[in-house]
C-alpha cells in the first residue's frame, strides 16, 4: 500500500492501530482448505471434475445456462471481447471510471474504447451520455457495476436493444447484487466476475463468464483453451488427433482454484451478511460527520457492495482527498481510490486522444472519492478502528 508503520498521526501523536489494516481481504476458512486437500488428494488438479462442478454451481446461482472458468477478470473480460466479434474499425462504449481491465476488453480485439460519462449518485454509466457516443461504428457495450451498485440496466438494453449493440457487463465488483430481483449475471449477453482475494468470494485469482447465449459459451471454451478442436471428422481412428482453428489462450482454470470457489460460494450469505453490517455501521457514523458524502442505494437495486466508497467534501470536511488518504494512511488505515479514471491514463491519451478535463461527471468524483476497508474478516475492533481515524482526522482539522 505504500504506507509506513512508523509515521505519526495525523495529530502528532500515537496511530491508532501499529498494524495496517487493508482496504480488502479474503476469508478463508477450514472448509476452504479441506476441499483444497481432496482435490490436491484426488486425480486431477487441472481441467477436471470440480470446475465443471464450479461452472455449474455459479451457473445455478446466477441463473443462467452456462459458465466458464478462467484464470481472471481480466482473462473474462479479453474472452468475451473477442467472443462478441468485435475488432478494428469498431467502437465499443464503456466507462473511464474503472480498471484498465473494462477498456481493453476492446482494446484486445483492436476496437477503439470509447468512454461516456457516468450518474454522479451512482458512478456507473449515465445511459444520456451513452445515447451521445454512439455511431455508425460502435459495435458494442460495456457497462461496469461501480462497487456492487448496479448499473441502469433498462436503459442501457434499451440502448443496445436500438442498435443491435452486443453487452458485456462488467460484474467483476457485483457478484450476488439484485436488479429488480434479477441476479447480476442473468441479462443479455455475457456477464463477468472476478474472484480477486479483495472481491466478494476469491479462488486466489480467478474470473467467470456467464452467458444464456450456446453458441457464445461455446466460443468462449473453445477460446479458453487454445481454440483447438479435438472432435475432427475424418480422423476417427486417430484419438490424438486436434486442430488449431484460430488463436486460443491458456485461460484455464485449476481444480484446486474451483474446490476453494466452491465453498467460498456457498458462503456468500455469509460475506453479505458482515459487508452489510460493516456498512450499517459505517452509514450510522459518517452520518454525524460533515463532508464525508456515503454511497447512495437505488429503489430497484440490492447491492452486494465491493468497496465502501465516499467522497471527501474539501469544504465541508476541511481537507483535500489526498489530505484525507495521508492522514488514514498516518493512522495505518489503508484507503484506496478507486479509481485513476482511464482518460487520465498516457496510454488512453496517446492511443485514442483523450484529455484529462473530458468526462466531467466522473472528474468531479475522482477528486473526492476514497474506499474505506471493508471485508468480511474485519472485526468489531477494525470497523470501529476506521472510523475514529475518520472522526479524529475531523476533529483535528475542526480545531486547526
Amino acid at each position: 500500500m505504500g504506507m509506513s508503520k512508523d509515521r505519526p498521526a495525523i495529530d502528532g501523536g500515537n496511530p491508532i492501530r501499529e498494524d495496517v489494516l487493508g482496504y480488502g481481504g479474503q476469508s478463508i476458512g477450514q472448509a476452504e482448505k479441506e476441499a483444497v486437500m481432496e482435490v490436491l488428494d484426488g486425480d486431477y488438479i487441472t481441467r477436471g471434475p470440480t470446475v465443471e462442478a464450479f461452472e455449474q454451481d455459479v451457473a445455478e446461482y446466477v441463473g443462467v445456462e452456462h459458465a466458464v472458468a478462467v484464470t481472471s477478470g481480466t482473462a473474462a473480460l479479453h474472452l468475451a471481447g473477442q467472443a462478441a466479434g468485435f475488432g478494428p474499425g469498431e467502437e465499443v462504449i464503456t466507462t473511464s471510471l474503472t480498471f484498465a481491465a473494462t477498456a481493453n476488453a476492446a482494446v484486445y480485439t483492436g476496437a477503439e474504447p470509447v468512454f461516456a460519462d457516468v450518474k454522479r449518485e451512482t458512478r456507473n454509466l449515465d445511459p444520456d451520455s451513452v445515447r451521445e457516443m454512439v455511431t455508425p461504428d460502435t459495435e458494442g457495450l460495456i457497462p461496469m457495476h461501480y462497487a456492487g451498485q448496479p448499473c441502469d440496466i433498462g436503459e442501457l438494453l434499451s440502448i443496445a436493444d436500438k442498435h443491435d449493440l452486443n453487452v458485456i457487463w462488467d460484474a467483476c465488483h457485483a457478484i450476488g447484487s439484485t436488479w429488480q430481483g434479477e441476479m447480476i449475471g442473468s441479462q443479455r449477453d455475457m456477464a463477468v466476475f472476478s474472484f480477486h482475494p479483495v472481491k466478494t468470494i476469491t479462488t486466489g485469482e480467478g474470473g467467470m463468464i456467464v452467458t444464456d447465449d450456446d453458441e457464445l459459451a461455446d466460443r468462449l471454451r473453445s477460446l479458453r483453451s487454445f481454440d483447438m478442436s479435438y472432435d475432427v471428422g475424418g480422423h476417427g481412428d486417430e484419438p490424438w488427433y486436434q486442430v488449431v482453428d484460430g488463436v486460443g489462450y491458456n485461460y484455464n482454470l485449476t481444480d484446486i482454484q474451483a474446490a476453494l470457489g466452491r465453498v467460498q460460494l456457498e458462503r456468500i450469505r455469509e460475506f453479505q451478511k458482515r459487508r452489510e453490517e460493516i456498512i450499517e455501521r459505517y452509514d450510522e457514523a459518517f452520518a454525524k460527520v460533515e463532508g464525508v458524502e456515503r454511497p447512495t442505494v437505488k429503489n430497484n437495486v440490492e447491492p452486494t457492495f465491493h468497496l465502501y466508497a465516499v467522497e471527501i467534501n474539501e469544504e465541508r470536511f476541511g481537507c483535500t482527498r489526498k489530505e484525507f488518504v495521508k492522514g488514514m494512511h498516518a493512522e495505518n488505515i489503508g484507503v484506496q481510490v478507486h479509481y485513476v479514471p482511464l482518460h487520465y491514463h498516457p496510454y488512453f491519451q496517446e492511443e485514442y486522444g483523450y484529455e484529462a478535463v473530458q468526462f466531467p461527471v466522473t472528474e468531479q468524483i475522482y477528486e473526492k472519492i476514497v474506499s474505506l476497508p471493508l471485508f468480511p474478516g474485519m472485526g468489531s475492533e477494525d470497523v470501529a478502528d476506521v472510523i475514529n481515524a475518520v472522526n479524529r482526522l475531523y476533529t483535528s482539522l475542526s480545531r486547526s
